[in-house]
């Protein structure tokens, strides 16, 4: 997904880091360029050498949400159950064609105002709304349309756009404030992690969802951080902070960093 909102698809035979390249090079950037940035979740394939090497020689920055944690990348976690919602209107009941309406949902979502830009992500991407098949008398008109008009047009309907995201942007902001407050934790600091699991044939309400006792390594920014378990036995991993709680030593009482 891009700040404009526009959407590529395509339905892979695989989820291979392979597909993934081909699907990116084909789809994205032979398209649309090389993104200067890139953010996807933390699955093997967009972690692959190959994922990476292509992204290297593009000049392309690439960011991983945070485990557990979608809403790091919440404009795709949205679009996800958007075009989820849009093919279960379509699709049998076996649900083993879905891949055939794919393309034409995904026009009919790009085709549609959205509610943080006010218009469609195709008006973004190419100044001006789609020809359907029932307007194709109005072609020849469109095709008369001075071309330095349509660019101005471009312009300012991106701009306008801008503003739109960056309105949404503060309401959205100012309502996360209200509902959360600010958490900062120092390096060496014990912690536990919440982290889901799921068991066959246990109960989810009586499995164990806090891990402990970690200890923060790296402040990587103001919501995420870079954790250890203590015994550094195991793999660093990136948390946001949403999961993140202080554990307290049930001996001493105190999960402060020992470093004063």
């Amino acid at each position: 997904m891009r700040h404009d909102g526009w959407a590529e698809t395509k339905a892979l035979p695989n989820a291979k880091a392979g597909s993934v390249a081909k699907f990116m090079l084909e789809n994205i950037i032979t398209r649309h360029g090389a993104p200067r940035d890139i953010l996807s979740d933390r699955g093997t394939n967009f972690r692959s050498e190959l994922i990476g090497e292509l992204l290297r020689i593009m000049g392309t920055n690439r960011q991983f949400t945070t485990a557990y944690h979608p809403s790091c990348n919440g404009l795709t976690e949205r679009f996800n159950k958007t075009l989820a919602d849009m093919l279960a209107m379509y699709t049998n009941t076996n649900q083993t064609d879905w891949d055939e309406f794919l393309p034409h949902v995904t026009f009919a979502y790009n085709t549609s105002r959205q509610d943080t830009t006010k218009l469609s992500p195709f008006m973004l991407v190419y100044g001006r709304e789609p020809v359907l098949p029932s307007e194709t008398s109005l072609r020849k008109n469109i095709e008369n349309l001075d071309i330095i008009n349509i660019r101005e047009k471009a312009l300012a309907v991106r701009n306008m756009a801008v503003d739109n995201i960056r309105l949404k942007q503060n309401i959205d902001k100012k309502r996360y404030d209200e509902k959360h407050r600010h958490v900062e934790f120092r390096v060496g600091d014990k912690v536990k992690i919440f982290t889901p699991v799921r068991k066959v044939g246990k109960s989810e309400k009586l499995l164990l969802r806090w891990f402990a006792p970690y200890y923060i390594t790296k402040k990587l920014s103001d919501v995420d951080y870079e954790v250890q378990k203590l015994d550094k036995r195991s793999k660093k991993e990136v948390v946001h902070v949403g999961r993140i709680l202080p554990y307290n030593d049930p001996w001493t009482g105190n999960g402060a960093s020992d470093e004063k």
